[in-house]
């Protein structure tokens, strides 16, 4: 059994560049490759350890898919691997601006509840938070290139409250739907 070298960071695994920007279709076709070569369901019946060795790869190339697939958790990654960790039991953002920002956005989207046009008023919030998001990318695009880690640090907690407000307008979105249906 080929064996992966666990070593590598999740960049060198897919063989990408460690930037930010990702071809998503060459990262999937990557990840397709690495995972017919891996896949547990080729080991059914090899040995209990080469089963095992097998999960164990099969997981680990999901799991690099996924943090390279997420433009947050790709910027946090890279940041990792110039030795930048964010915890985030403890860590938050100190802009107030941005923080009134985030206050601002979740009350819209409790608004939408009682709009009456609550999708159109989702939309409009998903607009903007798509327009953030890309804002973000740029930014830490642009420190991260410019090694200003700290300051990317900075930028990619503005890019996950951002997330996080998107992931909320969406299960807000799903929850109409199912009303609706």
């Amino acid at each position: 059994m080929q064996m992966l070298d666990f070593k590598q960071n999740y960049f060198q695994l897919f063989g990408l560049s460690a930037e930010f920007h990702v071809d998503k279709d060459l990262l999937k076709a990557k990840q397709q490759a690495l995972l017919a070569e891996f896949h547990p369901d080729l080991f059914v019946n090899a040995s209990e350890q080469d089963r095992r060795l097998s999960v164990q790869q099969a997981s680990h190339v999901n799991e690099a898919y996924q943090t390279l697939l997420n433009p947050v958790k790709r910027a946090r990654y890279l940041l990792k691997i110039k030795g930048l960790e964010l915890n985030d039991e403890t860590e938050t953002t100190s802009d107030t601006g941005f923080l009134m920002e985030q206050l601002e956005l979740r009350e819209q989207l409790d608004e939408c509840r009682s709009n009456q046009d609550p999708i159109a008023c989702c939309e409009e919030i998903s607009g903007k938070l798509k327009s953030r998001a890309q804002q973000f990318a740029d930014e830490f695009v642009t420190k991260f290139s410019t090694e200003q880690y700290e300051a990317a640090r900075q930028v990619s907690r503005k890019m996950q409250f951002i997330y996080r407000i998107q992931e909320q307008v969406l299960d807000f979105q799903f929850q109409l739907e199912d009303e609706l249906a």
